[in-house]
């Protein structure tokens, strides 16, 4: 459906799973994203022999509107539900995101212990200027996007939804408080030319998480939108040796 809302219409963004062996995979998108964000990644994992899915986050896809009407909860809820499915057909689960998928994944991993092992990219615990939405949410429904990243394959809102924004700075706030829970391995990629989203998120993260196998990586070259970008496979290949070793430690 092109609501004239929707960047690359086109583009496949429903929620997928990618069958393979025991060991899974669940990717969260990030805020007014689909999966089309994190589906290379889902099928570079996918030809590594893992089973992937990704769904679709309540409010996307759709019409900026309906993300105005849907609570942090609701993505939450979603995403808890795509990792007990995921369980439920896996010996072991590894989960990650990006944006404020990245924020999904650290509440999943912080309430269950089942989790394998984290990835994420960019971040979304700290985002410039979010604060202005707490006021603009009472003015206007849409903030207009001023993204350089055009040429990308993202599927997703060419606006923000206001009040989206305000839930997305309750959900900040509710992670920043459980992240002493989250003890799994971690890995933190973060961007050098991410306009979005400060270093200093994937900083405090790393400090704040009880994980002992933890490590930060900062892609020089990479926006916001890095599991799309010109770096991806680098991060892509990192990914896949850090779910290896862990999967190999695990059957040792």
């Amino acid at each position: 459906m092109d609501t004239g809302y929707m960047k690359n219409a086109q583009l496949d963004g429903d929620s997928f799973l990618l069958e393979g062996s025991n060991i899974g995979v669940v990717l969260f998108h990030g805020l007014t994203a689909t999966t089309a964000e994190v589906r290379l990644l889902g099928e570079y994992l996918h030809g590594q022999g893992y089973t992937v899915s990704a769904p679709l986050l309540p409010g996307h896809g759709t019409h900026p509107d309906a993300l105005n009407r849907t609570k942090w909860q609701e993505w939450y809820g979603k995403a808890e539900e795509a990792f007990l499915e995921m369980r439920q057909r896996s010996a072991r689960v590894f989960i990650g995101g990006e944006s404020m998928g990245a924020l999904l994944a650290l509440l999943i991993a912080s309430r269950y212990e089942q989790v394998s092992g984290i990835v994420l990219a960019a971040p979304a615990l700290k985002i410039r200027k979010l604060k202005a939405a707490f006021v603009l949410q009472y003015f206007i429904a849409h903030l207009d996007k001023h993204q350089a990243e055009d040429n990308l394959p993202w599927k997703g809102y060419n606006v923000y939804p206001v009040k989206s924004l305000v839930q997305l700075g309750i959900l900040q706030n509710v992670v920043k408080e459980e992240l002493p829970a989250v003890n799994q391995p971690l890995r933190v990629f973060i961007g050098g030319k991410d306009k979005s989203v400060p270093p200093e998120s994937g900083k405090i993260i790393v400090e704040r998480v009880s994980s002992q196998d933890k490590k930060l990586v900062c892609m020089e070259e990479s926006p916001h939108v890095m599991l799309l970008a010109q770096e991806r496979e680098s991060i892509f290949a990192e990914t896949g040796a850090f779910i290896r070793e862990l999967v190999n430690l695990a059957t040792e």
